[in-house]
């Protein structure tokens, strides 16, 4: 069952509170009026006594833009905890190298010599991979960031549904959204 709230696009102000089989908000969406908008909550944000619990649909909403950057980044990096901080690791490791610093590069020995490849050829597709990804991962970061801080001091829901609109497509490629615009 999906829960859902119709508001005033232009105001926000709550006009009702509905439910309905999964997908409902989808289906509907091309059935509203002129100015009224579909938001899905969660049902325990339906449930209040005296309408909605805004606080419990600002925190579902940062949860799904926090969800969201993680699928985002997905596309470009491996997105589990031991895998990054291997990557730091050897990007630490790599930098180092480049930089002729003798200290130990563990990571890079293992990896070098399991590829066949020497130490320094890895260290620069390593330091390669993470100075392409940095400005992607900033991008990322600025964009989930915003939108929860914009989610968190939305007033009403015209503004929260706005607020929680990503074009992460925009935030990774922008010269690409651009052209396509």
């Amino acid at each position: 069952m999906e829960h859902y709230v119709l508001y005033n696009e232009e105001t926000g102000d709550l006009i009702s509170v509905g439910q309905g089989p999964e997908n409902t908000t989808i289906l509907q969406t091309s059935q509203l009026p002129q100015g009224v908008g579909i938001m899905r909550i969660p049902s325990q944000a339906a449930l209040a006594l005296g309408g909605i619990d805004i606080p419990i649909i600002k925190a579902s909403y940062a949860a799904s833009i926090d969800q969201d950057a993680d699928k985002v980044r997905s596309m470009f990096i491996t997105n589990t905890p031991g895998q990054m901080a291997t990557y730091l690791e050897k990007e630490v490791e790599a930098r180092r190298v480049l930089a002729h610093d003798d200290g130990p590069t563990i990571f890079l020995d293992a990896e070098a010599e399991a590829l066949g490849m020497s130490v320094a050829s890895l260290a620069m597709e390593i330091v390669a991979q993470a100075d392409q990804w940095r400005p992607i991962g900033a991008r990322i970061e600025a964009a989930r960031r915003k939108a929860k801080v914009d989610v968190a001091a939305a007033p009403h829901l015209a503004a929260l549904a706005d607020a929680a609109k990503i074009d992460w497509q925009a935030v990774v490629a922008p010269d690409a959204a651009e052209v396509a615009a």
